[in-house]
């Protein structure tokens, strides 16, 4: 974004536009000499550097052009104090020393307290004059530039005078035909409002505006802003948004209408932006964090495909996957009474079987208890229990559905060595239906041993062959185990009744003997 006195807008029969920067010769030319005056800036100080840029806003040019393109210069630019000595010490010590005395009025006189004051400082009395002031903005020295290519600043100004007419937005409509969970997550991690519909393939996202909004309407407004690029990635998009504008005591409704047809090639690729976008907000974080730690056996997703809900599209937060088991979560904080009542009733609308709603402890008021599925109030973060709980009643009640449907499946196996995980695979079960099964009801000649069934036979031999070894390293008997396609040599030693001796932390120096 812009200071909003650099904005540069045309208006007409109720619309309104940004004044693009071309990337024609001239504004190319002007772009290049913007640069090459940033470069030459390199250890001279501020004042000095925006004094020279200051002869550029007499050519015919708008001068918050110049001055637009010359502020985002300066974010790819280092200003630092050059000084010798920390100059809010340097201005204590002189004027302490300076109050020692009725009136400073004289040249010789300031010259006297700059040499005690120098002195005490060990400093020379240039020195100390040169760092006194030396941390006011004017007297900062440019040092380090990184140059940016003409055509590219150009780009990055219009991007940026359009995200400052955007912060005026009452309303904003976005058309688009792909990138759209990137846009969801864009959306979500700045906190907008939203509401989506889909049509033949494309998307359409209203956002409230902040001058819809009663509070906040600053940081809610560069939130809208920052949206823009992410919405100018996509290969085809279009934009509406209702901008106050005029006075603030007579102001009226413009209409913007950009699309990517006509204004695509004034914006800058993706891949030339600067600083990678992170989607994600502390709520949000810290629960994910908590519940991949547990390593359940459910796999998280955060922001999975959107679902239906009515004519209009959602994106959960999360969703938890296992063994073809769904389930999602959306997580809901406060927002206006009129948004929250939109979220409930998409959510009453959602075309899911399995839906977990953690809402914000202060929103209890409303209806959220009517919504299918389960719903928990949080305060701070989203409690783990509840969900792990309602994720461990659907676990019980697949394993349930799948032990009925292979009650009368006959299991039939050629292997020494089978694992449980594959077997249920096989018959489209959990494990944990099918080891039900299997301890319900055994294979003749085979023994569950941890996640593997396996012969007897095959057991037996391992055991010979471990009696046969004159070597009682663990490590020599977790290869003889593995050897014989056994993935589990741990659970395998302690069905044979062996026992682990360990001397250290280094396994080479473990032992196994007969628990006799």
């Amino acid at each position: 974004m812009l200071p909003s006195n650099l904005l540069i807008t045309r208006s007409r029969a109720g619309n309104i536009r940004p004044v693009f920067a071309p990337s024609d010769d001239r504004y190319v030319d002007l772009a290049t000499e913007l640069i090459q005056t940033f470069q030459e800036g390199v250890g001279k100080r501020k004042g000095e550097l925006y004094a020279n840029l200051e002869l550029f806003e007499e050519l015919d040019f708008d001068y918050r052009l110049i001055r637009g393109l010359c502020v985002l210069l300066e974010r790819n630019s280092s200003f630092e104090a050059q000084s010798h000595i920390e100059p809010r010490i340097a201005r204590r010590s002189v004027f302490r020393e300076a109050n020692k005395y009725p009136l400073v009025a004289t040249e010789e006189l300031k010259r006297h307290i700059f040499e005690i004051v120098a002195s005490t400082l060990e400093v020379s009395s240039t020195q100390l004059e040169e760092s006194l002031w030396s941390d006011l903005d004017d007297a900062l020295v440019l040092k380090v530039f990184a140059p940016i290519e003409p055509v590219e600043l150009l780009k990055r100004y219009n991007l940026s005078l359009t995200q400052t007419l955007l912060f005026k937005a009452v309303a904003l409509d976005v058309t688009v035909n792909e990138n759209f969970q990137q846009i969801f997550r864009r959306i979500k991690y700045l906190g907008l409002m939203y509401s989506v519909e889909k049509d033949a393939g494309m998307f359409t996202i209203s956002v409230e505006g902040p001058m819809s909004l009663f509070k906040l309407t600053d940081k809610y407004g560069t939130s809208l802003a920052k949206l823009l690029p992410t919405i100018t990635e996509t290969s085809q998009w279009s934009l509406k948004a209702r901008i106050v504008a005029g006075e603030r005591h007579s102001p009226r409704l413009l209409q913007v209408n950009l699309d990517s047809a006509t204004a695509k090639d004034f914006f800058p690729s993706a891949d030339s932006m600067p600083g990678k976008r992170v989607f994600d907000s502390s709520v949000e974080a810290g629960f994910a964090r908590s519940f991949t730690s547990l390593r359940t056996g459910w796999s998280l997703t955060r922001e999975p495909e959107p679902l239906l809900a009515g004519h209009a599209v959602m994106i959960p937060d999360f969703s938890f996957e296992k063994d073809g088991m769904t389930a999602y979560l959306e997580v809901v904080g406060f927002w206006t009474e009129e948004y929250l009542k939109k979220k409930i009733k998409k959510l009453k609308q959602l075309e899911v079987q399995h839906l977990i709603v953690a809402a914000d402890k202060s929103l209890n008021c409303f209806s959220f208890r009517e919504l299918k599925g389960q719903v928990i109030f949080y305060e701070k973060k989203v409690p783990l229990k509840p969900i792990l709980e309602y994720l461990k009643k659907m676990d019980e009640e697949l394993v349930a559905r799948q032990s009925v449907a292979l009650e009368h499946v006959e299991i039939t196996l050629q292997e020494d060595v089978v694992d449980m995980q594959d077997l249920a695979e096989r018959f489209h079960a959990s494990m944990e239906a099918m080891k039900q099964l299997l301890i319900a009801r055994p294979v003749e000649g085979y023994r569950i041993i941890g996640d593997v069934l396996i012969r007897e036979k095959k057991l037996n031999d391992i055991s010979v062959k471990l009696s046969k070894i004159n070597d009682d390293r663990l490590s020599t008997a977790l290869k003889l185990i593995e050897a014989e396609g056994v993935k589990a040599p741990y659970q395998i030693l302690q069905a044979l009744k062996f026992i682990v001796e360990w001397h250290g932390l280094d396994q080479d120096k473990a032992t196994i003997r007969r628990a006799y």
